[in-house]
């Protein structure tokens, strides 16, 4: 079970000139394969004709993790995998990092392309924020008046945040639980 992760808050693009060729990398945080596609189409509408733009992502899905990268057009195992390496190696989650390569006339070989792409993966991942994100889930929790403080300072300490409290016969809190308290509430569960 994913918890807690590392992942980018804010990034800005970051411009290498390696051999010619001009580099340009950044980080997005994402949560969906569908946001994926958005940006990527926005780096195309951004860059006019780049000879690549090579990317890979890290994210999670379903409590498990799926991991892309491609090397579009560039030799095989030359530019996306070196690419996801570095976001797998700084343990980043629901990342997309992309990298627009214009060619510069001087081939850099298999090695060069490797060595370029990790460069610019690392650079765009120091210019870049990285928060730690804590995986919650929506519970709805029950209890009687009297006990509703020691719930709500029991809900703080686990570092859930309460959406709404329901005044009935008993009072129902709407939290959002860190995933692993969640077994602690489950017998209160409504939904």
């Amino acid at each position: 079970m994913i918890e807690q992760y590392k992942t980018i808050k804010d990034s800005n693009w970051i411009k290498l000139n390696i051999k010619n060729s001009k580099f340009h990398g950044k980080i997005y945080h994402i949560t969906s394969l569908a946001e994926v596609n958005v940006f990527l189409k926005q780096v195309e509408g951004e860059f006019r004709k780049p000879t690549h733009i090579v990317y890979a992502y890290r994210l999670v899905e379903d409590n498990s993790i799926r991991e892309y990268s491609t090397d579009a057009g560039e030799p095989t195992h030359s530019s996306g995998p070196p690419i996801l390496k570095v976001l797998a190696g700084d343990e980043l989650l629901n990342v997309l990092l992309v990298v627009v390569r214009y060619f510069g006339g001087i081939k850099l070989g298999i090695g060069g392309l490797i060595k370029a792409y990790t460069e610019v993966a690392q650079e765009a991942i120091k210019g870049s924020l990285i928060v730690t994100r804590t995986n919650k889930k929506i519970m709805f929790i029950e209890t009687n008046y009297k006990e509703l403080g020691e719930m709500l300072y029991k809900i703080d300490q686990m570092r859930g945040k309460v959406i709404e409290i329901i005044h009935g016969e008993n009072v129902k809190i709407k939290a959002l639980i860190p995933i692993s308290f969640c077994t602690r509430f489950e017998n209160t569960e409504l939904d």
